[in-house]
């Protein structure tokens, strides 16, 4: 149900660097922006990679934190993503001028991004398409540049309380379908089969759409403003998002995982626990001189 985290991540991104009224030169781009996005990377890996090779159970190896420090963490390849979105934007922002375009852009997203490549693992029939889909090599609606684009169109539409109904109900279907289908594949396979769960996937598309839409409409006041709570986390989000294995991992040493209780309780609860102070880290590097670089 939570799968929806990072394509709105993108789909926010897509909004606010899209807006035509929004001045983006090449100049800033590689000055200011992609520049703010490989220091938060190189600050946030050197960290993590300290953290595991000289942490509890660590090697102490100069040649495993070399390593680390250049894959980077797990979680951090969301950087790197939106570090190739960065690069592209001047194309981006010149598809989203003409809005039929934009639209084109998205629909032919829909087969190329989402659908046919989860269709490539059917027996037989995926092995041929993944063969003509090899062949076409349509390149350029592929990856997230589909959620930049769309977060872009559906922030400059309103949508009526009978669209965002149906939104909502197409939202709640993708995120059934997400679930149902990471179930039936893990137990075909005998083990967790994550092939449901990739982010460029039409149940993920779908509720990703739904939360974003249904959250633009229902979490601001008259004027277009955020309850205190929501601007909060808001303006904390990535800074969370970066840190936040870090508290896993200091949980992990005391055996505080998920398995301690039904995940019905535990996911929550943890998540909770990892929250808080995840986000005071973040609001403390926001408020300390240079530091807020690290958190881009």
């Amino acid at each position: 149900m939570l799968r929806f985290c990072v394509p709105v991540f993108f789909m926010i991104s897509g909004a606010l660097f899209l807006a035509p009224e929004r001045e983006l030169s090449l100049r800033t781009l590689w000055r200011r922006n992609i520049p703010r996005l490989l220091v938060a990377f190189a600050c946030w890996s050197l960290f993590f990679a300290l953290v595991e090779v000289y942490g509890p159970g660590g090697s102490r190896d100069l040649g495993e934190l070399a390593q680390r420090f250049f894959t980077g963490h797990f979680h951090l390849w969301f950087l790197l993503a939106l570090t190739g979105m960065y690069l592209v934007l001047p194309l981006l922002r010149a598809i989203v001028r003409d809005r039929a375009t934009a639209w084109y852009f998205v629909t032919l997203a829909g087969p190329f991004a989402f659908v046919l490549p989860l269709l490539e693992h059917l027996p037989v029939v995926g092995e041929v398409l993944r063969e003509v889909l090899g062949t076409m090599r349509v390149q350029l609606v592929l990856g997230y540049s589909a959620y930049f684009v769309l977060g872009h169109l559906l922030s400059r539409i309103e949508l009526s309380r009978g669209r965002l109904r149906w939104i909502a109900a197409t939202g709640a279907l993708g995120a059934a379908s997400t679930g149902l289908g990471t179930s039936l594949v893990s137990r075909a396979e005998g083990a967790s089969d994550e092939l449901f769960l990739d982010f460029l996937t039409p149940g993920v598309a779908l509720a990703s759409v739904a939360v974003f839409c249904l959250a633009r409409a229902c979490w601001r006041d008259e004027r277009g403003r955020l309850p205190p709570i929501a601007a909060a986390l808001a303006a904390n989000s990535l800074g969370i998002y970066l840190v936040h294995p870090f508290f896993q991992w200091v949980y992990r040493q005391f055996g505080i995982t998920t398995e301690f209780a039904t995940p019905l309780v535990s996911v929550p609860l943890l998540a909770v626990l990892v929250l808080i102070p995840s986000l005071a880290v973040s609001v403390l590097l926001r408020h300390i001189p240079g530091a807020r670089r690290v958190i881009a």
